[in-house]
């Protein structure tokens, strides 16, 4: 800046001494050199900001080297390392290398062998894959045929469980006739039971058990006047059941039997039996295929004949009722 005082009292002393155009001249050739001036100090300015930039890079770049020097120290032991690493593995992979040729040459002479055994398993493969394949096709045709023998088994399978179906459906049907030709003759016989009759349903059939005193005098075969009465009502009952088979069995004591032209208690046993079809056939709607007369003597006796009352139960006609089994027979036949 003195420089810049000394120059304008030199020029201000120039002035006094110069003429009005030098003066002028003079004037703006300082107002020139002043603006050039502020222009180099702003230049100047601008050129210290760059120059302490620069000196704060350096710096940074210093810092920078210091640590890049440390790491490239630290690099260099790094180096070292690896490089004995290196060569502890390169030795390493000379032995594995030399290992490596040696038992490449076992394993070749092993690989031929195995080769060998291979072509012998493949052989043999193929040889029971054609076994297979002829099993396979011997297989199938089984198959079929066990499929064709399992439907036909299912269709006969299906047909046993109709056949079943209709079977419980006629038992059952059966059962209920049973059934309900025992409510009808009990109540056609009103006032017996108890007294000489028994109804029993046993095994799908119905048995009736008369004693002696309700159909027979002491001895005789000849039904008496309340015997015919009872056969008649009950033959009522029975020939308006249709499919009935009826078995008249006679039975006696054990007292022997000898007493005009029977000789013995089976003679008696059997014409009390017959007596009693004969006169259930005397209804015309009961069929005299449907009626078997048998006689039993005393060889089926219900109770014991050492007491008087068990030789009146002994003595007695039974009937057993059976609903024809046609049907039945029918579906078991085919």
């Amino acid at each position: 800046m003195s420089r810049f005082f000394v120059y304008t009292f030199f020029l201000i002393f120039c002035v006094a001494c110069v003429t009005p155009k030098v003066h002028n001249t003079l004037l703006e050739e300082h107002s020139l050199a002043q603006e050039q001036l502020i222009d180099k100090e702003k230049e100047s300015l601008s050129l210290e900001k760059k120059n302490q930039e620069l000196a704060n890079s350096i710096d940074a770049l210093k810092t920078r080297n210091v640590i890049l020097s440390n790491d490239s120290i630290r690099n260099g032991r790094a180096v070292t390392l690896l490089q004995e690493k290196y060569n502890e593995l390169d030795e390493a992979y000379d032995l594995l290398v030399n290992k490596n040729s040696r038992y490449i040459s076992e394993k070749a002479k092993e690989t031929k062998e195995l080769l060998k055994e291979l072509e012998l398993a493949k052989a043999e493969l193929f040889e029971r894959e054609d076994k297979l394949i002829k099993m396979s096709d011997s297989l199938s045709n089984s198959l079929s045929n066990k499929e064709e023998e399992l439907l036909k088994a299912q269709k006969e399978l299906n047909s046993r469980v109709k056949r079943v179906t209709e079977l419980e459906a006629i038992i059952k049907r059966k059962d209920s006739t049973v059934t309900n030709l025992k409510a009808r003759i009990s109540q056609a016989l009103a006032g017996l039971e108890g007294e000489g009759l028994t109804i029993e349903k046993r095994n799908g059939k119905l048995y009736l058990s008369l004693e002696e005193d309700l159909l027979f005098a002491s001895g005789k075969y000849e039904l008496n006047t309340s015997g015919i009465d009872a056969i008649k009502k009950l033959a009522n009952v029975l020939s308006s059941q249709d499919g009935l088979e009826i078995l008249v069995e006679g039975h006696t004591d054990s007292i022997p039997y000898s007493s005009g032209q029977l000789k013995d208690n089976w003679d008696l046993s059997v014409m009390r039996a017959t007596s009693v079809v004969k006169a259930l056939i005397q209804n015309n709607d009961l069929s005299a295929t449907q009626l078997t007369a048998a006689g039993r003597g005393e060889y089926l006796p219900i109770d014991s004949n050492s007491s008087s009352e068990g030789r009146a139960a002994n003595r007695r006609i039974e009937m057993i009722l059976s609903p024809r089994l046609d049907n039945i027979f029918k579906l078991l036949d085919n």
